[in-house]
């Protein structure tokens, strides 16, 4: 460990920034000791991936570097590292005994994340005060903890044909985790018969296809407002899955993994929402349709480089023919720190400090920001311009 935590720095990140080292796997051969970890990186814009191997025993220390740009260069690594041969010195005992050649231990391999430019997330890996460790990928976002991956895979749009088949989990399971893994012991959580919030979970052992490795996975399906996101838990054993996620709050505390913090390099330009509502009113004593209720809102910021911001509120409430109708716009100073925005001169002049974190989404980011002083007002923005 102590030559890969060596070596890493000096064959990688000096050529390679942005490939963060890794936490290796270590196996045992014959008086050897392999390391190999694998990290992405950008190189001329594009995604690529770089593996590293340490070997040592018997007094000998190796390193081996492979720098790969697409997957499907990984059979021909495959048969280049299954050619070496380590040889175990020979010991006299009484005449000098020739060895047969010794295979090194089977080295992990890497698999090409697909890295999007961190989503426009300059601070793109947190670690969390509990020791998580989360980065955002094109498909997911990746968290880990010791020997434990989750991959928090990005809102799936629920189509016709899943919402007909009554199988929306089970959908979404032949989606995302049958491709890639051989399963046994498929279960599901149990309900208890008839539920209103019903828990969508399965858990199986698994044979990673991509590297061959043992382990157990869990999915998690939450579904609302016609979309879903799911929760995908790599353990290496059952035992492990179940002293971490020993109830499903555990499963579904996951999502507040993905949170990012916000840098004024990342705010500058202009963020925007919009929302509306309505519902239709009828009377309790005679049925008669009442009118409808409604209310609609769209919000806009823009940061500046120089330490300002601007904002614009518009939106209407209230009912259909009485609609009260609102229009404010603020002009102030703003400080930016990791986790906090504080703005100046908002409502009757006073300056508000609101939390502030990006949550990663396919292709970008959404900025979230809560008043501290009032959590009822919240923002959820994208990026316009």
């Amino acid at each position: 460990m102590a030559d890969f935590n060596s070596e890493w720095p000096n064959l990688i990140t000096k050529s390679f920034p942005d490939a963060l080292m890794p936490t290796p796997e270590a196996t045992t051969e014959d008086g050897w000791t392999s390391e190999a970890g694998a990290a992405n990186f950008q190189f001329n814009s594009q995604d690529a991936a770089a593996l590293l191997t340490t070997i040592t025993g018997y007094g000998v220390q190796m390193s081996i570097v492979v720098l790969m740009n697409s997957e499907e260069f990984i059979p021909a690594v495959e048969s280049f590292l299954a050619s070496i041969d380590l040889k175990k010195p020979t010991v006299e005992v009484i005449t000098q005994q020739s060895q047969q050649p010794t295979k090194p231990a089977q080295l992990a391999q890497p698999i090409l994340e697909k890295a999007s430019n961190n989503h426009g997330i300059s601070i793109s890996t947190i670690t969390f005060d509990d020791g998580w460790v989360a980065q955002p990928f094109d498909d997911y976002v990746k968290v880990t903890k010791g020997n434990t991956k989750v991959f928090l895979h990005y809102t799936v749009a629920i189509t016709d044909a899943m919402r007909n088949s009554n199988d929306i989990d089970g959908a979404l399971w032949d989606q995302l985790i049958a491709p890639r893994y051989n399963l046994s012991s498929v279960r599901k959580y149990d309900n208890g018969g008839a539920c209103y919030f019903c828990i969508d979970f399965f858990e199986a052992d698994a044979i990673e296809k991509a590297t061959g490795k043992n382990c157990h996975v869990g999915f998690r399906v939450i579904t609302n407002n016609g979309n879903s996101k799911c929760i995908e838990i790599v353990s290496p054993s059952a035992q492990e899955f179940q002293q971490n996620f020993p109830d499903q709050k555990k499963v579904e505390a996951l999502l507040n993994y993905n949170k990012f913090a916000v840098t004024r390099a990342d705010l500058v330009g202009e963020w925007q929402e919009s929302t509306s509502s309505g519902i239709d009113m009828y009377s309790t004593v005679t049925g008669a349709y009442a009118g409808m209720n409604s209310t609609a809102a769209a919000n806009s910021f823009v940061f500046n480089n120089n330490e300002t911001y601007s904002s614009s509120h518009k939106g209407a409430f209230g009912m259909m023919g009485s609609t009260t109708f609102y229009d404010q716009k603020y002009i102030g100073n703003c400080t930016i720190t990791d986790w906090d925005i504080t703005l100046t001169k908002r409502f009757k002049e006073k300056t508000d400090i609101f939390w502030a974190q990006f949550e990663a989404v396919r292709g970008g980011r959404i900025l979230h920001i809560t008043n501290k002083e009032s959590s009822g007002i919240s923002y959820h923005l994208v990026k316009t311009r």
